[in-house]
């Protein structure tokens, strides 16, 4: 017969087999649908967001190109820009107090912690300001009539504190009518901020008082190169390198529209890669399920494929017959996952609307991705297929007079065909699996991860059923019912180890998450040192330091105060090498970027503790000196002696490294990653930054704040607990998403315990029939399978609380850096989920395999 005759024949005759139904082929679509869908839908809604952020790039960097400085720009910058064909306009933002609602003299009354960006009147160069009710940027911040500047608040500020438009508030030394509610501005969005945004005119920011010298604020020059879009990404890194020439070693930061928001991307892509990879764990996991299914479909044919081989079918032929059955249900699985993948990421933009700064209108969701996780699909589908179906063509032609699940062994030449094929699908998956996350070390790492913790509750379940079965001599006839469950739960073919898989994969992961989220929650809100501070004041004058210190020192709830002075900096270079070309670790590139403290010691301040070197002497007068977190010294591959030039108030200074410093960042003390000597800096331009500890009641600290605002109102005054609330939200937030991601692994785990159950069916309706041919009794049946399945329960949740406690402590002390903190209710929580999980499944298998022997009886 030709191989085109073949085929039509096995088509023929698996279509004709079909007509009986799918049966408990269903739970197999479920578990490929499941991990599909996951994958594809992750990796559709990264898509989306990209799409929708790459569109708006220019709005959320706020032009073609900005430039950000903590310091003033010189003069002729904007000149320079303008001269080479670009429109632009200065922004400064930094943070400040806002008063509402005061007594006659200008204190009390409510206050809060804002975020003050003040424009010039080219702002915004690209998109729009929406403001509610409806007005033009311009009039909306135009002076009243009696010359009080106006402002525009986010409608959070309104809410708590609320204000009403026309209300008359108070920021630094000056008063503003709140002229509406700031509904949208462009370059706010995709950056994560503590403290609702404040807009106000930029000569009104003189008025306020709040730009004195050394003042914590962030200077940003917008460019947008006008012309054709074509070619404008070019001319705006042009442009960059032609600012870098004309001021050299200025130590700005230079970003452009494909930098507009990287904190952004960097965040949905981590927590998109861990999803998508949740998802192929899930789909793996359903593997198992998908064996079991198939293996039990197979089983249900074992008559039918004894009589194609009574009639001179060959194994190929009966590979061939229910291959095409078993690709044709599971690409009706994949194609459903498909869809999904492709139905849900539209829906959770629109979800996540009000969290990112994408329109979803006109984004399109992506077939790559679908396409991606119908091919992982396709592939773990044939690697966990193979083997049922090469064991199904081996059922010999005998079996049909005397046995139909009689089997004969495979020959070395299909278990070398078997082995080769699922070697190469393996091969495929990791190919597959590569082009995901693009770094095989951590795929590896996952993967390794997952096969352990696999292995480990497999060997879980072998282990204690071994365990049980030798046991079982010694228990006499008296413990009849103990005896009957320990025998159903050791038995020779038991799925006792793919059940535990079942059961505990899943709670492991979520109990690996939840302890996560309760030790970064317990390091944000429970866990801090008992001696952290209360409160961090910023931007206070030389002038006011002795005030400031003696109406701390005058509130009874205060119990210390410590204080520094405070200039910003950056990095420019390391031993000649520019900041951006250092080759840091990843977790100390962060201080190459951006503005970081500085301070001026001649004394090491309190609690230092060297790891390196010597301080320099009290009364040193010479060459800039520098003592540097000992951390970023190992991530940098700094020494003592090295020569770090860093950009202090625009001017580029050489600091030589004497000392490395064991930072206690934890302590949330006033630690600084630089230290330079006094001498050259002591008279330049600076504030005091101070710190106050006290008895941490909200009521007191709220008089605290009033008291040292009300009388310096240029301070601004931060309360940790309420910032560390704030992130503890955040972190919450990223928690569900992960939870919820999670939770895919416990429904594939489900599904995979079902195919599991569904797969054995046959084997415990066998099993009850004989019992209840023994007299045994429904009531005694119930006992002995939840025996059954509070023992499957318990080593699985075990297992399940144990590794997720160790991967949970790995997490925190590798990765996050973090002490650990054991929430054992949540363990025990795990456990209690497992066994209900597990009674219910027991009490169902009772009820139906009971009703099964009803209806045959």
């Amino acid at each position: 017969m030709s191989p085109r005759a073949t085929l039509r024949l096995a088509i023929r005759l698996a279509w004709r087999d079909m007509r009986g139904g799918i049966g408990g082929m269903r739970i197999v679509l479920a578990c490929l649908a499941l991990g599909v869908a996951a994958i594809g839908a992750v990796g559709g809604l990264q898509v989306m967001i990209r799409d929708g952020i790459a569109q708006q790039q220019r709005s959320l960097l706020g032009g073609d190109l900005s430039i950000e400085s903590s310091d003033p720009f010189p003069s002729d910058l904007a000149g320079f820009l303008a001269a080479s064909g670009a429109r632009v306009s200065q922004v400064v933002r930094l943070r400040s107090m806002l008063y509402a609602r005061q007594s006659g003299d200008g204190t009390g009354g409510d206050r809060m912690l804002v975020e003050l960006q003040a424009v010039d009147d080219a702002y915004p160069l690209v998109d729009h300001v929406t403001i509610a009710p409806p007005a033009d940027l311009a009039r909306a911040l135009r002076p009243a009539a009696d010359g009080t500047p106006a402002l525009l608040a986010d409608p959070l500020v309104i809410d708590r504190m609320h204000l009403r438009q026309g209300d008359v508030v108070r920021i630094g030394t000056a008063r503003f009518r709140l002229a509406g509610a700031l509904a949208h501005s462009p370059d706010s969005a995709g950056t994560i901020m503590l403290a609702p945004t404040i807009l106000i005119a930029a000569p009104a920011l003189d008025a306020a008082g709040l730009l004195q010298p050394g003042a914590l604020a962030t200077r940003a020059l917008r460019a947008v190169l006008d012309g054709p879009a074509a070619g404008r990404a070019a001319r705006a890194a042009a442009l960059a390198r032609a600012i870098a020439a004309r001021f050299p070693d200025q130590g700005w930061h230079v970003r452009g529209v494909a930098d507009a928001a990287p904190a952004l991307d960097r965040t949905i892509d981590q927590v998109a890669l861990f999803i998508q990879l949740i998802g192929l764990a899930a789909l793996l996991l359903g593997g198992l399920g998908v064996a079991a299914g198939v293996t039990a479909w197979l089983d249900g044919r074992g008559r039918t494929i004894a009589i194609l081989r009574c009639l001179g079918a060959s194994g190929r032929l009966v590979r061939l017959v229910f291959g095409l059955q078993i690709m044709g249900l599971c690409a009706i699985g994949i194609a459903g996952g498909m869809a999904a993948a492709l139905l849900l990421p539209p829906l959770a933009v629109h979800a996540l609307a009000g969290l990112l700064p994408v329109d979803a209108a006109g984004l399109v969701p992506p077939l790559r991705p679908a396409l991606l996780a119908g091919l992982f699909g396709a592939v773990v589908a044939l690697l966990v297929t193979l083997l049922p179906l090469m064991r199904a063509s081996a059922i010999a032609p005998a079996a049909l007079f005397h046995d139909q699940d009689r089997r004969r062994p495979l020959g070395a030449a299909g278990r070398r065909r078997s082995l080769a094929a699922m070697a190469a699908c393996a091969a495929l998956l990791g190919l597959l699996a590569l082009a995901l996350t693009g770094d095989w070390r951590f795929l590896a790492g996952f993967l390794a991860a997952v096969a352990l913790a696999a292995a480990l509750l497999a060997a879980a379940g072998t282990a204690l059923a071994r365990a049980v079965a030798a046991l079982l001599p010694r228990l006499g006839t008296r413990h009849g019912r103990l005896r009957l469950g320990l025998v159903l739960f050791a038995r020779p073919g038991a799925a006792t180890g793919r059940l535990v898989v079942a059961l505990g994969a899943g709670l492991a992961a979520m109990a690996t998450i939840i302890l996560v989220e309760r030790t970064i929650a317990a390091q944000l809100q429970d866990q801090l040192p008992r001696n952290a501070p209360s409160f961090y004041f910023v931007d206070i004058q030389p002038a006011d330091l002795d005030r400031f210190d003696a109406l701390a020192r005058a509130q009874p709830t205060v119990r210390s105060i410590a204080q520094l002075p405070s200039m910003r900096t950056r990095v420019v270079a390391v031993d000649g090498v520019p900041a951006e070309r250092v080759a840091a670790t990843p977790q100390t590139r962060w201080a190459l970027r951006g503005d970081h403290g500085l301070t001026l010691s001649a004394t090491p301040p309190a609690g230092t503790h060297l790891a390196a070197g010597q301080w320099w002497p009290a009364d040193y007068a010479g060459p800039p000196l520098l003592s540097l977190d000992a951390g970023l010294a190992r991530g940098w591959g700094v020494h003592l002696g090295t020569t770090i030039r860093l950009n202090v108030l625009g001017r580029a200074i050489d600091f030589r490294v004497v000392s490395l410093r064991d930072v206690a960042w934890r302590s949330l003390q006033l630690n600084f990653a630089f230290i330079a000597s006094p001498g050259l800096l002591s008279h330049a331009p600076h504030s005091f930054i101070a710190t106050l500890a006290t008895d941490g009641r909200a009521d007191h600290d709220a008089g605290v704040l009033a008291a040292l605002t009300d009388a310096l109102p240029g301070i601004t005054g931060i309360r940790i607990a309420d910032v560390l609330a704030q992130l503890a939200i955040l972190a919450g937030r990223l928690g569900g998403a992960l939870t919820a991601a999670a939770a895919l692994l416990l429904a594939s785990g489900g599904l995979v315990l079902a195919a599991t159950l569904s797969a054995g069916w046959r084997q415990r309706v066998a099993t009850a029939a004989i019992l209840r041919a023994l007299g045994a009794d429904a009531g005694q049946i119930r006992a002995i399978w939840l025996l059954e399945f509070t023992l499957l329960g318990l080593t699985a949740g075990a297992m399940a609380a144990a590794i997720g406690t160790a991967n949970a402590w790995l997490i925190a002390r590798a990765v996050l850096h973090m002490p650990w903190h054991a929430d054992w209710p949540a363990l025990a929580g795990t456990l209690a989920v497992t066994l209900c999980a597990t009674t219910l499944c027991g009490m169902l298998v009772w009820r139906h395999a009971l009703q099964s022997l009803k209806k045959r009886g």
